[in-house]
């Protein structure tokens, strides 16, 4: 195999990138931004999608009031920009987003909907075969393909557990992926089981639709920072910095996280001071399991920002009465909601109309319910490359399933099979995958052609997360923008256009920067940093910029003096002035004895 790709990609690069053939599984976010991406570059694309409309996960899993949590200026692809939309666009405005992105770049004629992977098998040469099904026929058809992206999206088949009792239960049970409008909670106690961004909105549904009770219940605990402080401020994935971290990093404070390290500290000290709780913002339960003090690079941040109010305000009421008028700001208007419970803890049984726990502390409590509503997340499953039965969960609530494996390089290709491509398969801890997706695309498309610049160390692992996959976001981008000779020139942008410099500096990781200089450069690209994202650097208060300004020019010297250390000519240099030191140190040792 190894020597059928040296092969192909001879071959490749002797033709030219035009002459391959690519299929795209998938027309959500991902599918469709592969697909424009490739079709730049001059390959022949055609998109297969067994859904009939555009939008995957967006579209699908849609339920009444969802939005996004992630801002406008941060989710939308570089070159199809939407000043007019709302900072956090409903589920339903970004699937329209999506048909028009499809239209502006005429995908349309690319896309068979209603189409169905069957199976994807890689022949001799490095190529593939593709086994498809229309909807409604009952034949097969098998195609050639030169490569294969799969862009079929994280959120296709759901976890469902099975808990002990759960055959004599007799209330509801639902998965997230089901739920559409929350007037089924009428009139209902209410228990959503899991503490994610979906789990959050539906608690929060339930507790504003009528439901005569609603508790949440969690295993290991959350982090809680609003996708949004006030309507005056950026949203918090703009209130993110690139230069010290990324820009000046040395190799030595991105290997052990030196900026999580010390930012950490700040962070929750100012979650401490502003809310009265280091846990999260305004978070006054729910602590996450591995939360620490030292490190901070190992969080999936949940953003969705209505819920937390409601747990955390009973849980005030317990607190002294200086805290209550405190820090009771932040739980917005009290007549909204009922007050929502959290159990911290694990199901034992069901039984009845009751949910038996044993809770984190050692005890055991139960809650009487109507629907319980699973927010359990998503199996990672491919089964049109990896064949075979579905497993049925045994009995058991910590039960996780098996997933399918994602390649070894930045979670997109394995070494071995760098033309079958997996995009969108990361979760950021702040951040938004249809970016992600778009640099990955073009990372691919780099690959395919042999162009990568240098291999980029995986230091945006997330430490100690649930997800293999989950990774820090403006870490990730920049390994691949690296790699592909994208990261601007903040001194060329200073000198050439200020704004542009400012933006790439302070700003957050934002696509738009990837694509001022390098192998995807494009005049949009400048125009968006210089306007609608410069915007948002400057919307920030004063004092926040000017701690962002120092803070980068501390993590610049620290990383400069680290960096110049890391060198062979700096080590000998160390070593130098270490041998001095002690020789001076021996000498004065000398000279005391003498005058002794």
């Amino acid at each position: 195999l190894v020597v059928a790709y040296r092969s192909s990609l001879a071959n490749l690069q002797s033709k030219g990138c035009g002459a391959m053939r690519v299929l795209v599984i998938g027309a959500g976010a991902s599918g469709l931004v592969t697909a424009k991406t490739l079709r730049e570059r001059g390959h022949e694309v055609n998109i297969v999608s067994d859904s009939e409309r555009v939008g995957g996960t967006f579209e699908n899993k849609a339920y009444k009031d969802a939005r996004m949590v992630s801002s406008k200026f941060l989710t939308l692809f570089s070159d199809f920009r939407k000043p007019d939309a709302e900072v956090h666009m409903s589920l339903k405005d970004y699937v329209t987003y999506l048909e028009q992105y499809k239209s502006h770049f005429q995908l349309g004629g690319l896309m068979r909907m209603g189409t169905a992977v069957l199976d994807v098998k890689r022949k001799a040469d490095g190529s593939y075969t593709v086994v498809l099904q229309c909807a409604g026929e009952t034949t097969v058809r098998e195609e050639a393909w030169d490569a294969v992206a799969v862009c079929s999206g994280l959120h296709n088949i759901p976890r469902i557990p099975v808990f002990p009792g759960q055959e004599g239960f007799k209330g509801k049970i639902l998965h997230s992926s089901t739920y559409k409008d929350p007037e089924i909670f009428r009139g209902q106690r209410v228990l959503v089981i899991g503490t994610g961004e979906t789990g959050f909105d539906i608690g929060y549904a339930a507790a504003t639709h009528g439901a005569s009770a609603v508790t949440m219940s969690t295993r290991h605990g959350f982090v809680s920072v609003p996708s949004a402080f006030k309507p005056e401020l950026p949203p918090l994935d703009c209130i993110i910095m690139n230069f010290g971290t990324h820009y000046w990093e040395s190799d030595w404070a991105a290997r052990v996280g030196l900026h999580w390290w010390i930012t950490t500290k700040f962070t929750r000290m100012g979650f401490l001071i502003m809310t009265g709780t280091t846990y999260g913002f305004n978070q006054w339960v729910g602590k996450r399991y591995n939360m620490t003090w030292e490190e901070g690079r190992k969080h999936i941040v949940n953003k969705s920002n209505k819920c937390m109010p409601l747990m955390s305000r009973k849980a005030k009421k317990q607190a002294s009465w200086w805290q209550r008028k405190l820090y009771s700001y932040w739980d917005g208007d009290t007549s909204v909601g009922q007050d929502i419970d959290l159990i911290e803890g694990s199901i034992a049984k069901l039984e009845g109309n009751a949910v038996h726990y044993n809770t984190n502390k050692g005890g055991q409590t139960s809650v009487d319910v109507d629907v319980v509503v699973l927010a359990t997340g998503y199996r990672q499953r491919f089964p049109f490359l990896f064949p075979g039965p579905d497993e049925k969960p045994a009995e058991g609530a910590e039960f996780r399933g098996t997933d399918d494996p994602l390649p070894e390089e930045h979670f997109i290709v394995n070494p071995e099979e760098p033309r079958l491509a997996y995009i969108g398969f990361i979760r950021p801890n702040v951040g938004a995958i249809p970016p992600m997706s778009e640099l990955q695309a073009m990372w691919w498309c780099e690959k395919l052609e042999g162009k990568l610049k240098c291999k980029a160390p995986d230091y945006y692992k997330l430490k100690d997360s649930r997800l293999n996959y989950g990774v820090d976001y403006g870490y990730y981008m920049f390994a691949l923008a690296r790699e592909m000779g994208a990261v601007p020139s903040l001194f060329h942008w200073f000198f050439r256009r200020p704004k542009v410099a400012i933006t790439a500096c302070f700003g957050q990781a934002h696509v738009p920067i990837f694509r001022l200089q390098g192998p995807w450069a494009c005049k949009e690209a400048e125009e968006t940093c210089s306007t609608e994202l410069y915007t948002q650097v400057m919307r920030r208060p004063f004092m926040m910029n000017f701690i962002f300004f120092f803070e980068a020019i501390a993590f610049a010297v620290i990383n400069s003096v680290i960096g110049v250390l890391e060198t062979k000519v700096g080590q000998a240099l160390a070593v130098a002035g270490a041998g001095l030191g002690l020789a001076m140190s021996s000498r004065g040792d000398v000279m005391r004895s003498l005058r002794n």
